[in-house]
């Protein structure tokens, strides 16, 4: 068994993306891996598809973060909240909120046959992203977020570019500077110098459910031509994925929308017209699974990338798994739920408070913890600088421990 990770509370996040390389499977869980091909790098073996560019060159599809289904099972619902929007106006600098969705000649959940209007109208919305990186090339995708040239992308598809080219639907490109990172969160905006474009609106992800119809754009394989649309439903909601970097992302909508490399940090599109989600992640390893992150998680975070800001969590610094009757046999627990605290991080809330290896933590702030994710949701909702209580069970003793939450930059 090995310790489930929620960089939220356990130790600090790595480098995005990870380099190309053999998952790390987990029982029951979900690890997320990101395929990765450079150009003209001897030491790094190509994985992915090829560039459909001529000669040597390759192209690093760093925009789709690979799925690697380990353990059997693609991940579980996540108790928890639906984080939901801020209030958005639309004026330049904000959120766009007119409606693609009428411009889509009437489209609408009833009616599925036909979404080419819809795909028409949201296009112009929709970028694809070029970088160039130590080493390599990546492509992706991205989305306006307001008229004067903010785009929503993932983090991993731009976090350690070297230069950033944009490419819109009318074939015009534009370099792009980065206005802020969540690697955490896998989320980032970048800024082009133009003015007058098309942003696309926000729906409400809280809203969906399971098998409404979903489109999904992006530049997949980097194909020459413009960007490739798809159509699925909403498969499940509330996924949570492991990353083999480290990071932990939860909240995540799941569609059979065919999410390929370079779909990454392209809109998942009601037929309203409206983005509920950003394509994270596909798998090679199964048919018709990819995720999406939420837009009503995304979006507050966007809001401060946009104005600059450093994204900070709440830190408690335990690496944690969950204890069920073969963790509880094999670490001879007295005890069959909770979560087994693996590690603690040195000069953490976690040490600061006494937590140690082989500590159960049954319950955060009153919240049972059979899972890390509702750990985790607990120290976010705290926040940093905040004192959570847990009862632990440490060899069959059960005591209290107060800790004050620290901080770490996404």
């Amino acid at each position: 068994m090995f310790p489930e990770h929620d960089p939220s509370v356990g130790n600090e996040p790595s480098s995005w993306p990870a380099p190309a390389g053999s998952p790390s499977h987990f029982a029951n869980h979900t690890t997320l891996h990101r395929e990765s091909e450079f150009d003209d790098d001897p030491d790094i073996s190509p994985r992915g598809p090829r560039s459909p560019r001529s000669g040597r060159r390759q192209l690093a599809l760093a925009a789709l973060a690979v799925v690697a289904i380990a353990g059997g099972t693609a991940g579980g619902a996540i108790a928890g909240r639906q984080l939901r929007p801020a209030a958005v106006q639309a004026t330049t600098g904000d959120f766009n909120t007119a409606s693609v969705g009428t411009a889509a000649s009437g489209a609408s959940a009833s009616d599925k046959q036909d979404v080419s209007a819809l795909i028409s109208a949201a296009l112009p919305g929709v970028v694809s992203i070029s970088v160039e990186l130590n080493g390599g090339q990546a492509a992706g995708t991205g989305f306006i977020i307001s008229t004067d040239g903010q785009i929503a992308t993932n983090a991993h598809v731009v976090a350690d570019a070297t230069k950033i080219t944009v490419k819109f639907a009318d074939g015009s490109t534009a370099p792009a500077t980065v206005l802020g990172v969540d690697r955490t969160d896998d989320l980032a905006v970048v800024k082009v110098d133009k003015t007058g474009l098309t942003a696309l609106p926000l729906g409400k992800s809280s809203n969906l459910r399971i098998g409404e119809p979903v489109v999904a754009i992006g530049n997949a394989l980097d194909l020459t031509g413009g960007p490739t649309a798809t159509e699925g439903i909403v498969s499940a909601l509330d996924r949570t994925i492991d990353t083999n970097d480290g990071e932990h992302l939860t909240h995540l909508l799941q569609t059979d929308a065919a999410i390929n490399p370079g779909n990454s940090g392209g809109p998942l599109l009601t037929l309203d017209g409206e983005v509920v989600g950003i394509n994270s992640a596909g798998s090679q390893d199964a048919q018709n699974i990819g995720f999406a992150i939420a837009i009503d998680t995304a979006q507050p975070i966007i809001t401060q990338l946009q104005q600059g800001k450093t994204i900070t969590k709440a830190y408690l610094g335990v690496t944690t798994t969950p204890v069920d009757p073969t963790v509880a046999s094999q670490s001879g627990l007295d005890i069959d739920h909770g979560l087994l605290v693996v590690d603690v991080a040195g000069q953490s809330a976690a040490s600061s408070a006494g937590l140690q290896p082989g500590d159960v933590i049954v319950s955060i702030n009153g919240t049972a913890t059979n899972d890390s994710s509702t750990l985790g949701d607990v120290i976010r909702t705290t926040g940093a600088g905040q004192v959570v209580h847990l009862k632990i069970d440490r060899k069959g003793k059960t005591i209290d421990v107060d800790a004050t939450l620290s901080t770490h930059a996404a």
